[in-house]
């Protein structure tokens, strides 16, 4: 498939005296940069190393098929992590914990394949994912001047809510425009520079997604929580996934007659791997940087959304712990406390480097010198100041909201209650007004997140989350009466009692709760005004006899002014600060005419460039860049040895703890002195955050060499600043990933598609 309309929008993004060939030769804040900017980048990229022409690696600014094309987001409704396609054939390569969720679905507690791994032998051996997707970046459009007139609302709140309008219908416009019809086709508005710059993302959805591979858990997550974000590593954190399309090359739903997608461009897995002092360059989709956040919103990040993010998710993963005492429930349980275990350690870490590093008092240092320069920015800054002592006032009411809508793997019963209800107020209002969630565009990806987590729903686990909302929210002024407390107390006693006792929410099918979001209106707001009982319309099946007696959506009515009395006023203090800091950002660019000023990362597609190489890790302690299966092999016989293996035992990796590996593997390795010697991981200088995970490394040539999956400490801080001396990322060498697809698991059918 081809898109016509490719529109290139280099040097779009900002109007900066600056020139762009010197860029990288001048300060910057960043060592990544929108993909459109790849053109301008090339003297600087060449001088690094890269010998691949830049035309060869932006296919979003023209039809020739480049690198970015192999690029794909992949994940549950295409958002998760980055993948790309490594073969002619649709076969795609991303992180181990990306595709974890559908290696665990396809498991049992009998046919273990997050535990023991899977190899397909043929293609007819896939599995198909219902709920993974592959969305491919097609194009990208400038579209500020659409927003230009609501932009200009003076009011904070009507502003925020006249440019989400804008964003979504710009987006509705071009889906139903788009080639291959609305359900191939994504378009995303994102926001570049706060309230100036808007591009307009078209994505094409590849919806048949199947597992090919999947090393066992004992190498996919070597080292485990404890080597998380530390080097050296040896982890095999990659697996194999291939796209499916209908025979005509359309994009559809699983069906056995589908075949396996022809991507324009395909990367080539180079067998010669990297070297030390190697340039190598990685693309991916980032989420969210604040390199150019005010030192007042480090200090909220430091002193109370890190801190309160730790405390929940610290609190959350001792509940898993307490409850998956049995495979079946670690199956159920993996996702999340893979997720939060990940996002926990990230933080801690995230904080003490913001410390260590003193990141706060270098930019109260850059803004004391700005407002020198610019006393206008002084005021600005004090506003900004204002509106975070604002956010930090109202942060423990905001929590007990959040965790009564069951955020962050919270409980599902109250996510999906609340759900429900505001899908109820909602479509009362045109679908151009709705919030984003709700409108018809969106709400097919609403209902596979909450399925999806239904179907996840451990019924003691709930009720521990259940209660552990209430207690925190029932000290608060949020309008629960003692009514709604019973009443959820009653169903956590419900999610005890076995499956003959679990509340008609927890088992609703994804039918019903499908009607349950679209037609909200009809079945809930009756029911909740008492409305139903016999004498209701009794045509909702399921999904009315659910709003009728279910505790959670009667507990989200009730907490719901609170609710939107707490997100209106959040929304517009983040409207205000975006409008404060592109002033800011205005001044800024006027002094420091020594920088080059890119955009924050956004989840959009991003290159990022850099060199193999180590770092000092502390005092006396100096990392070199490659480890090899050997240094595997010797973590393993410490753990084990020291019985450090017992002790850090993690049901979620089956028997065994962080550091076991399979004794074929060290038999291997003893028998064979060069598969010892095989490279495992390697890390480099590139500018990677959470997003990154999946995007391919890349040689000078523009080869694979490596799947990039982590950082190391010292880069947490990646967020807020990007550190020549102490940022590296960590990815697992092509050698390692051939090693075990073809040598250790017999799957060479699927090396020579790789390196053929």
């Amino acid at each position: 498939m081809r898109w016509t309309a490719r529109l290139g929008i280099v040097g779009l993004l900002l109007a900066r005296s600056l020139s762009m060939t010197a860029a990288m030769m001048t300060k910057s804040r960043f060592r990544s940069w929108p993909i459109t900017e790849t053109g301008a980048l090339e003297p600087s990229l060449q001088a690094m190393g890269l010998r691949v022409p830049a035309s060869e690696i932006d296919g979003t600014s023209t039809d020739k098929a480049c690198l970015s094309d192999a690029l794909v987001s992949v994940g549950p409704a295409g958002r998760g992590g980055t993948g790309s396609f490594i073969s002619e054939s649709g076969l795609i390569i991303t992180n181990h914990h990306v595709a974890l969720d559908a290696v665990r679905r396809a498991s049992t507690a009998g046919k273990d394949l997050l535990a023991d791994g899977f190899v397909a032998r043929s293609m007819a051996d896939e599995i198909a994912d219902a709920d993974y997707e592959v969305w491919i970046t097609r194009s990208c459009v400038d579209v500020s001047d659409r927003l230009a007139d609501v932009r200009a609302e003076p009011d904070p709140l009507v502003r925020a809510n006249l440019v989400r309008d804008r964003r979504q219908e710009l987006a509705r416009e071009a889906e139903a425009g788009g080639a291959g019809g609305e359900p191939s086709v994504r378009c995303e508005v994102q926001e570049m520079w706060p309230d100036r710059t808007y591009v307009l993302f078209t994505y094409e959805r590849l919806r048949d997604v199947r597992l090919v591979y999947a090393p066992p858990m004992s190498l996919g997550c070597f080292g485990g929580d404890t080597d998380n974000f530390e080097w050296p590593r040896h982890t095999a954190d990659f697996t194999l996934l291939r796209a499916y399309v209908a025979p005509d090359g359309s994009a559809a739903e699983h069906s056995p007659d589908n075949v396996p997608y022809k991507p324009q461009r395909f990367l080539r897995a180079a067998t010669r791997g990297v070297s030390p002092g190697d340039f190598v360059c990685l693309l991916g989709f980032p989420g969210s940087t604040m390199r150019y956040a005010p030192a007042s919103r480090l200090a909220y990040s430091d002193q109370v959304a890190v801190p309160q993010l730790v405390s929940d998710f610290g609190a959350k993963l001792r509940l898993i712990a307490q409850h998956a005492t049995d495979r079946a429930t670690a199956l159920k349980l993996g996702s999340a406390k893979k997720g939060l275990a990940n996002e926990h350690k990230r933080s801690v870490g995230k904080r003490v480097m913001m410390q260590k590093l003193r990141l706060e008092a270098e930019r109260r240092a850059e803004e004391e010198a700005l407002c020198a320069a610019r006393p206008e920015a002084a005021p600005l800054l004090g506003r900004l100041a204002e509106v975070y002592a604002t956010l930090r006032e109202g942060a423990t009411l905001s929590e007990a909201l959040d965790g009564m809508r069951g955020v962050y793997h919270g409980s599902t019963l109250l996510a999906v209650g609340h759900a429900v209800h505001e899908a109820a107020v909602e479509a009362a209002k045109p679908d151009g007004e709705r919030e984003t969630a709700y409108r018809a565009r969106n709400l097919p990806f609403l209902v596979k997140r909450l399925a999806k987590r239904l179907s996840d729903l451990h019924p003691p686990h709930e009720a521990a989350l259940l209660r552990r909302a209430c207690s925190t929210a029932a000290k608060l002024p949020l309008g629960l009466l003692p009514d709604h407390l019973a009443a959820l107390e009653a169903t956590a006693v419900a999610l005890e009692g076995g499956a003959a006792a679990l509340p008609a929410l927890a088992t609703l099918a994804a039918d019903d709760l499908e009607k349950l979001l679209s037609g909200g209106g009809d079945l809930v707001q009756p029911l909740l005004a008492g409305e139903g009982g016999e004498g209701g319309k009794g045509d909702g099946g399921a999904a009315e006899a659910v709003c009728r007696r279910d505790a959670a959506v009667a507990a989200a009515a009730a907490l719901y002014p609170a609710y939107v009395a707490d997100r209106d006023a959040t929304k517009a203090l983040l409207s205000e600060r975006d409008q404060l800091t592109a002033k800011l950002l205005e001044l800024q660019k006027s002094v420091a005419t020594d920088e080059a000023f890119y955009p924050d990362a956004n989840g959009c597609l991003r290159l990022s460039a850099g060199h193999v190489e180590g770092y000092s890790a502390a005092d006396a302690v100096q990392h070199t860049p490659v480890t090899t299966l050997g240094g595997l092999v010797d973590k393993h016989l410490e753990a084990r040895l020291s019985g450090a293996g017992e002790a850090v035992a993690d049901l979620v990796k089956g028997e065994g703890g962080d550091f076991d590996c399979p004794q074929r593997l060290v038999d291997l390795c003893a028998a064979d002195t060069a598969v010892a010697a095989t490279p495992c991981c390697v890390c480099y200088s590139t500018d990677t955050v959470g997003g990154n995970s999946g995007s391919p490394v890349l040689d000078a040539n523009g080869d694979f060499v490596a799947i990039n999956f982590d950082r190391q400490r010292l880069g947490l801080m990646n967020e807020f600043k990007w550190s020549a001396e102490y940022s590296r990322s960590i990815g697992t060498d092509v050698r390692y990933i051939l090693l075990l697809v073809g040598q250790y698991d017999g799957a060479q059918w699927l090396v020579d598609e790789m390196v053929g």
